[in-house]
């Protein structure tokens, strides 16, 4: 063979995408998003899956950070619902195509047009003192410090006994106490039984006050024997669902004495 050269030409594989990810994959999305914003697994659904080409080995969400490989990685985009939640909510999570790397899309991630916030964790001085003897149930509402009105804190609390009992505390530390009304031991029953219900123990030491605050809102501690939440006010929106729950059957109980209905099969 004069004057010819011999090619070999080896072609790379090519990685072929599928069009939806392994089931377990989904799974891990879903036990992730329920961890991370303390909704039942099995009350989050699948909105859609999409296969995607990240930019870098962070999934495009490393930034700047240097240790980002530089390479298009395949992988998915699986946006999840809570269909059952008081208010509309997304949680947007970026894979690879292993399911090794699961990272939530904060800025993808929606709850009525405002970017969800994620819960933080109450560090131990933040915790208020535990609960009075025979108090099933407390909220420490800590009222706004702007302009020219001072701070206060409401402490609303419910008794085993069926006593509901505020006390307000003034910037002079002056503290003021009334019962609001008192409802029977089987509400009392009733309501701990909803709180056992909605699992509210495992929302113990998160708190959804955002950092910093986008106005100065009033921000409520909620506790029972065993757990303590933190929110603004004005983000109850973001809260999980079961959260809501309570806090309405709770806002019920004060201002009627009534708890709702439990929904018929």
């Amino acid at each position: 063979m004069n004057g010819w050269t011999s090619l070999l030409i080896v072609a790379a594989p090519l990685v072929v995408q599928a069009v939806t990810p392994a089931p377990e994959i989904i799974a891990r999305a879903i036990a992730i998003a329920a961890e991370q914003f303390g909704e039942e697994p099995e009350q989050i659904t699948v909105v859609q899956v999409q296969p995607k080409v990240w930019s870098d080995g962070c999934l495009g969400l490393g930034g700047l950070r240097v240790d980002c490989s530089e390479r298009l990685t395949p992988g998915w985009e699986i946006t999840l619902t809570n269909p059952s939640a008081p208010y509309p909510q997304q949680w947007v999570y970026r894979t690879n195509q292993s399911g090794s790397l699961i990272l939530w899309d904060a800025a993808g991630s929606q709850m009525i047009g405002t970017l969800i916030q994620r819960p933080q964790r109450l560090s131990p001085e933040e915790l208020p003192p535990s609960l009075p003897e025979g108090v099933s149930f407390r909220v420490i509402r800590q009222s706004d410090a702007s302009g020219n009105r001072p701070p206060s804190t409401t402490t609303t609390l419910l008794y085993n006994d069926g006593r509901i009992v505020q006390q307000t505390t003034n910037a002079r530390g002056e503290t003021l106490s009334r019962t609001l009304r008192t409802v029977t031991p089987a509400q009392v029953s009733q309501f701990n039984q909803l709180l056992s219900d909605r699992r509210f123990d495992r929302f113990n030491g998160f708190d959804f006050v955002p950092t910093p605050l986008e106005r100065s809102v009033p921000v409520n501690l909620v506790s029972t024997p065993t757990a303590t939440v933190r929110f603004a006010e004005a983000n109850e929106y973001r809260l999980a669902s079961d959260l809501v729950a309570v806090l309405r059957s709770w806002e019920l109980l004060v201002a009627k004495g009534q708890l709702p209905k439990p929904a018929s099969n």
